[in-house]
C-alpha cells in the first residue's frame, strides 16, 4: 500500500509538470504569436492565421518579386514586340510597375528604345541573378538588384547594308542567317527605390550603382564621365582644308625651283 500511495503521488507530481509545460507552452504563443489588446483578440487571432510580424515578410517577398520582374522588363526587348506602328506596346507596359511620377519619366524615353529596335534590328535581353532588400519600412523601401543585360543587333552586310542578304529570285537558297553583333553579357548592380501607393508597391526610381551617373529619374541629362570612349571627339577622316598635304607642299616646293 505504501508503495502504491508512493507511485500515485510520483505520477501525480508528473502531471503537475505536464499541466505547468503546456500552460508556459500556451502563454509564450499567445505573446509572440498573437495580435490584439486583450485575451480575447489574441486567441481570435490565432484562429485566423494572423502572425505578428507577417505583414512585414510578406511586404518583402512582394518587394523582391516586383524588383526583379521590373529589372527583367525595363531591360528586355526586341523587334518582335513592335506593333504595326513600330511602337513596343509590352515594354511600354513596364510603366504599370511604376509611381505616376517614374512612369512619365520612363514614357518620355521609350521612343529611343523603340527607334533602336525599328531602325537596327536590336535585341535587349536582361537576366536578373540577385536580389535584396537594403531597407524597408512601411511605406517606402530600397531594393538591390544584380544581373546581366546583352545586346545584339543584326551584323550589317554588304549587300544591303541592313544585316540582311538579298534574294531577288525570292527562292531562299543560299541564304544564311545573319550573323549578329553582341555586346555579351554586361553586368549591372542596381538600387531600385520603392513606395507602397494605396496598399501596393511601386517602383519610384532606378540607379545604377556602378555607371557614375545620376538615378533615372533625374531631369538633366548628365555629361558622360571623362574615361567613356563614347565622350571623347572622334579623330577627322581628311585632313583640315586649312591645312595642306605633304603632296601639295611637294608640288609647290617644285613650282617654286622651276
Amino acid at each position: 500500500m505504501i508503495e502504491s500511495a508512493t507511485r500515485r503521488r510520483a505520477l501525480l507530481a508528473v502531471l503537475v509538470l505536464v499541466i505547468v509545460a503546456c500552460l508556459g507552452t500556451v502563454a509564450v504563443v499567445i505573446a509572440t504569436r498573437s495580435t490584439g489588446d486583450d485575451l480575447g483578440e489574441r486567441l481570435s487571432s490565432l484562429q485566423e492565421g494572423e502572425v505578428p510580424g507577417s505583414s512585414v515578410s510578406e511586404d518583402r517577398e512582394q518587394l523582391l518579386t516586383l524588383s526583379r520582374q521590373f529589372a527583367t522588363r525595363f531591360n528586355t526587348y526586341d523587334p518582335s514586340m513592335l506593333d504595326a506602328d513600330g511602337h513596343l506596346p509590352d515594354y511600354a507596359a513596364v510603366s504599370d510597375l511604376m509611381t505616376p511620377k517614374f512612369g512619365g519619366v520612363f514614357a518620355d524615353n521609350v521612343g529611343y528604345a523603340e527607334q533602336t529596335v525599328s531602325q537596327l534590328g536590336v535585341t535587349s535581353k536582361a537576366t536578373v541573378y540577385a536580389v535584396g532588400v537594403a531597407s524597408q519600412d512601411e511605406d517606402s523601401a530600397e531594393v538591390l538588384v544584380a544581373g546581366t543585360v546583352e545586346l545584339t543587333s543584326p551584323y550589317p552586310t554588304e549587300e544591303n547594308g541592313d544585316g540582311t542578304s538579298e534574294d531577288p529570285d525570292g527562292t531562299g537558297e543560299g541564304e544564311e542567317e545573319p550573323q549578329q553583333l553582341s555586346t555579351g553579357p554586361q553586368r549591372f548592380r542596381y538600387e531600385v527605390s520603392l513606395v507602397k501607393v494605396d496598399g501596393t508597391w511601386l517602383v519610384d526610381d532606378v540607379d545604377d550603382i556602378d555607371d557614375g551617373l545620376p538615378s533615372f529619374s533625374e531631369p538633366s541629362i548628365p555629361e558622360p564621365p571623362s574615361g567613356d570612349p563614347s565622350a571623347t571627339t572622334p579623330p577627322a577622316t581628311t585632313p583640315p582644308t586649312d591645312t595642306p598635304s605633304d603632296e601639295a607642299t611637294a608640288e609647290q616646293s617644285g613650282e617654286g625651283e622651276g
